[in-house]
Order: structure tokens, then C-alpha cells, then sequence
């Protein structure tokens, strides 16, 4: 009686909010003669508007010695063009009340700003005149490789837990360059010339290769006439040949240890599995990403409960899937074992491993998947309060060859997904085959 009551509980708190997240979205879309793609999304609530241009070009398709080629454009982007100074773009943004800011990810580079709505034209002709003038200059570049080389330090080879992490995710994406890392490998950075910048740019940053996203308070067609007026002029271009980043379906159990200046073991362990984009059957992403939440998303979860607070083995674990993505994926556990209890690394792996196994013996309660769709869908609904990650789930699902309007469905196979569909990804994804373990361990400890 129990468990059809929580059922009853959870459906009855499921379906205000796939009502809520499915609610028709006030947004237009546009093509410019130039290609560039114009998303706008009209929400009065404040005068503020969010103006996002994403650009096709990321880590994914740097070559071998080029690590790093996206990111450090992004940086250069900012020192100067025809209408602008070296930082003068911040300047301007500032003075009336707004920012900027720039990021780039394994599928794209993201550069935005926040401002109000008035001042929305100042916007796209500071990003228009980056896209098409940008200076470029070998003198600027050499200081502001070290500005990254600085950047490499502070965030990965002096943060234990991102340097824990840098190898096996190579390791773990053997067949591509998404292994990576985005901001490139020191020795790379060192060999870039600003020729390589300027080559990158040439190619990639072109109206057809972008997406412009726009969401705040504003009027739709006023926003096309001022994007056509600043970024109407820039001619379309060739653009080289960008294949997704594919995995091999099954590479072999791979295994690496590393000794770092850190005092908290880490154990990662990553399956290779698909996205929405690679998936062979539209309930595999959803799929997965419901596993993750019934793994280690709430407190009440699978692994938080036996391996942390049942049997102590762990002080921290989490599990991480990115549906939305261009190629391939990882499906991957942190932990931070306690070794005092546990004893080894390889205990909590086999633990870990255990757990798993016994989903693939019998699928997950009803109930227990129940309330993972309702965390998984209440998150999305909050997230879209915001406008600002309004406009990064629109250009992501963009970078990601997913059309927006595809949300309603995945919503609809979200909702559908069974416990024996879960069942049916843990036996085919979360085997051994496909599986990438790292053990980062404290430097001063005894090692061969």
C-alpha cells in the first residue's frame, strides 16, 4: 500500500511541472540572408535583455598540437578591433550598466553580455565588430598566452581535484579530440602563433558558423532589424569540414593512477555512453540521465545512502551525464573514499561496481524513479526562471545540433521512461569494457 501511495504522491507532484515546462515558449527565430541564426525569447518581467553569441568552434575540432587554439581566440577577441580598443568593449558595457563576459566549451565558443534593453544595439555592434575585425595582434598575443598559461595554473595543475580529473578524461575519450583539455596543454600553448589564431579565426568566425540568442525584455522583429543592421554586412564564408566527436562503442577497461600534491584521495570512474545527439533510441539519454539521479542526485539516493551514510565508506560522491552535447559522453562517479575505512581504492570500486550490478539484476522501484523525474524536472523548471540560463539551455541545445522546438519531446520521453528502460542502460552502458578508473592518491603516500 505504501509504495502505490508514494506513486500517487510523486504523480500527482510530476504533473504540475511537466505542465509548467512544457508551457508553450514566447520564441522567434530568424535566418539573415548571411546565415546566422537569430533565436529571441520576448519576457517583460525586467528591463534587462541577455544577448548571447555562440560561435560552432570549440576544443572538439582542435588537431593534434593545436590544444587550446578556441580558447585562446577567445581571449585575443577582447584586445581590440576596428571600432574598439584593447578592453574598451568592457568599458562601454559598463558605463551603462552592463557586462561581458566570454567562455568556450568542447562544442563552441560562447561570448555574452547582460545590459538593458535600451542599450541592446550597443551590444551587437561591439559582437559584430569582433566577428568580422578583430586586430589580432602578435605583440598582444604574447602576453596574453601567459595570461592563460596563468589561468592553466591556478585552475588545473594547482587545483588537486581538476588535475585529478585532466588525464582520464583523455583517457577516457581515446578516438577524439573531446578528451582534451579546453584550455590546451601547456606544451601547446607554448608552440601557438598568433598564425594559428588568425588561420581559426578566418575559418570559424563567420555569421553562418553562429547562433545569436537574445532573451530579456524585448520586442522580437525590433530585435532582427537591429541584427540586421550590425551583423547583416558580414558575408558568409566556407567553413571547413566538422565531424561530431564519435567514441569507440566499446575501448577496453582502462585504468590510471596518479600521485598529486593533495590530501584527499579521489576515485573517478567514467562510462563511455551517448547523448541525445549520438543515441541509437530516444530513451537512452533520458534514460541515463535518470540513473544519475537515482545514483547520487538527492541525499535519499542509491549510492548516498549505502556508501556514505550506511556504510562510510565515502565522504562526498556525485554522478555526472551531459545529455545536451554534440558527440559522445561520459557517464562518470567521483568519490572521495575514506581509506581508513574502506581500506584501498579498489574496495570502493568493487562497491561501487556492486551496486550498479544489482540494477542490472532488478530494475529500480517505481517510486525511487518517480521522484528522480520530479527532481530532475523541478531543476529544469527553476533553472528556465532565469533568463540568463534561458538563453545558455537555447545556445546549447543549438551547439548541439538540437533543435529548441525538440524540448516538448523530451520532456514527453522523460516523463515515459520506465524502470525497465533504466535497467536496460545499466546492462548495456555501464559495463566494464567501457569503463575508465582513476585512483588520484596523496603524493607522500607509499607507491611502486
Amino acid at each position: 500500500m505504501r509504495p502505490l501511495l508514494a506513486a500517487l504522491v510523486f504523480g500527482v507532484m510530476l504533473q504540475p511541472l511537466l505542465a509548467f515546462a512544457s508551457r508553450p515558449p514566447s520564441i522567434h527565430e530568424f535566418m539573415l540572408d548571411n546565415g546566422l541564426k537569430l533565436i529571441v525569447y520576448e519576457d517583460h518581467h525586467a528591463p534587462l535583455v541577455h544577448s548571447h553569441l555562440w560561435y560552432r568552434i570549440g576544443s572538439n575540432q582542435e588537431g593534434p598540437g593545436q590544444t587550446g587554439l578556441s580558447h585562446a581566440l577567445e581571449h585575443m577577441l577582447f584586445n581590440g578591433s576596428s571600432k574598439l580598443c584593447s578592453g574598451e568593449s568592457d568599458q562601454i558595457l559598463q558605463h551603462l550598466g552592463g557586462s561581458e563576459n566570454a567562455t568556450t566549451l568542447n562544442d563552441a565558443t560562447l561570448y555574452f553580455h547582460t545590459l538593458p534593453a535600451h542599450a541592446l544595439g550597443v551590444s551587437f555592434e561591439i559582437l559584430a565588430d569582433q566577428m568580422s575585425t578583430s586586430h589580432l595582434s602578435a605583440t598582444q598575443w604574447g602576453g596574453e598566452r601567459e595570461v592563460i598559461k596563468n589561468e592553466r595554473s591556478e585552475s588545473f595543475e594547482n587545483h588537486p581535484l581538476r588535475r585529478a580529473l585532466e588525464l582520464p578524461r583523455r583517457l577516457a575519450l581515446p578516438a577524439s579530440a573531446a578528451g582534451n583539455p579546453v584550455i590546451g596543454w601547456r606544451h601547446d600553448l607554448d608552440r601557438l602563433q598568433i598564425e594559428d589564431l588568425k588561420h581559426w579565426y578566418g575559418h570559424w568566425y563567420a555569421p553562418n558558423n553562429a547562433v545569436l540568442v537574445v532573451t530579456g525584455d524585448v520586442d522580437a522583429q525590433q530585435v532582427k532589424q537591429l541584427a540586421e543592421r550590425y551583423f547583416g554586412p558580414i558575408a558568409r564564408r566556407p567553413l571547413p569540414y566538422s565531424p561530431a566527436p564519435l567514441e569507440l562503442p566499446t575501448p577496453g577497461e582502462r585504468r590510471i593512477t596518479q600521485y598529486i600534491p593533495h590530501q584527499i584521495p579521489v576515485l573517478y570512474m567514467a562510462f563511455n555512453v551517448p547523448s541525445l545527439k549520438t543515441q541509437a533510441d530516444p530513451t537512452i539519454a533520458p534514460a541515463l540521465e535518470l540513473l544519475s539521479e537515482l545514483l547520487a542526485g538527492a541525499n535519499s539516493s542509491l549510492f548516498k545512502t549505502r556508501l556514505a551514510h550506511q556504510e562510510g565508506l565515502v565522504s562526498g560522491i556525485t554522478v555526472h551525464y551531459t545529455a545536451v552535447s554534440q558527440g559522445d559522453e561520459l557517464f562518470s562517479i567521483r568519490a572521495l573514499p575514506d581509506l581508513e575505512k574502506a581500506g584501498s581504492m579498489e574496495a570502493v570500486k568493487t562497491r561501487i561496481l556492486a551496486l550498479i550490478d544489482t540494477l542490472k539484476t532488478a530494475p529500480p522501484r517505481q517510486q525511487d524513479l518517480d521522484r528522480a523525474r520530479v527532481q530532475i524536472t523541478a531543476r529544469r523548471v527553476f533553472d528556465q526562471d532565469e533568463l540568463s540560463n534561458r538563453a545558455l539551455q537555447l545556445g546549447k541545445q543549438e551547439m548541439a545540433g538540437l533543435d529548441w522546438r525538440s524540448e516538448q519531446a523530451r520532456l514527453d520521453t522523460l516523463k515515459a521512461i520506465t524502470p525497465l528502460d533504466v535497467q536496460r542502460v545499466v546492462r548495456t552502458f555501464l559495463a566494464t569494457d567501457r569503463l575508465t578508473t582513476s585512483y588520484a592518491l596523496p603524493e607522500e603516500m607509499p607507491h611502486e
